[in-house]
């Protein structure tokens, strides 16, 4: 695991950005499937794309899937998919056969299968394990990555590719990547920005306590760390 650390969070983005396209560029796969992450700081970087990289992406090469997406229809306020089509999708008009969603209206044992058989079809070499060619990676304030949470710690090892978890605290069901495949990942980009995330990161630098966050840390030697947060 590297880590790298700027002033702001726009530099902190910007940065990562520019490793997503160096890797691109350098890669040999054609399409390259890379994995996106929700929330807050995915919105971001959705903007920052949209603004600043409209020209410096190569969006025809790309071929868009989910880290993890929440048991909600696609026009839900919570849907991963929602804010990603209204920030980058659309406004870059990305061919909808570009876009495989997870479809989380649909009954959340079953849609994790499907999905998980989708990602073997269409990444390179049919396998039990698909590789991405990138994912992009969140770390929430508790330490979760994907939708796996500190009471879900088995879906680290688990050998399905995606699986259903559930919320700790809300209860409410999720379809998310399994460490396992997070790992196998050719490139593993995890930006990690806002106050908000200082406290994790102090925990996961300095290994104070037990989280999944921590657990990636520990074995993603293709992962690098893009924060605007000092942990000295």
């Amino acid at each position: 695991m590297k880590i790298e650390v700027y002033k702001t969070t726009e530099e902190t983005l910007r940065s990562m950005t520019e490793t997503l396209i160096a890797v691109i560029k350098k890669s040999k796969s054609k399409p390259f499937h890379i994995a996106l992450s929700g929330g807050s700081t995915a919105q971001q970087l959705f903007k920052l794309w949209v603004k600043e990289y409209r020209n410096d992406i190569p969006w025809d090469i790309l071929r868009f899937y989910w880290v993890d997406e929440r048991c909600v229809s696609p026009e839900d306020d919570e849907s991963n998919f929602k804010h990603a089509e209204r920030l980058l999708f659309m406004p870059m008009d990305i061919p909808q056969n570009h876009i495989h969603r997870i479809w989380g209206e649909q009954e959340p044992k079953i849609e994790a299968e499907r999905y998980s058989e989708m990602v073997k079809w269409e990444l390179p070499g049919y396998s039990n394990m698909p590789r991405f060619d990138c994912t992009i990676l969140g770390i929430g304030t508790d330490g979760h990555v994907a939708s796996i949470f500190n009471d879900s710690m088995n879906l680290l090892t688990d050998q399905r590719i995606y699986a259903v978890s559930h919320h700790p605290k809300t209860g409410q069901q999720r379809i998310t990547m399994t460490g396992t495949v997070i790992l196998k990942s050719s490139t593993i980009l995890i930006p990690v920005v806002g106050a908000d995330k200082q406290e994790i990161m102090e925990h996961l630098v300095h290994k104070q306590g037990v989280y999944p966050a921590s657990y990636i840390f520990s074995h993603a030697s293709t992962a690098t760390l893009f924060t605007d947060r000092v942990t000295e």
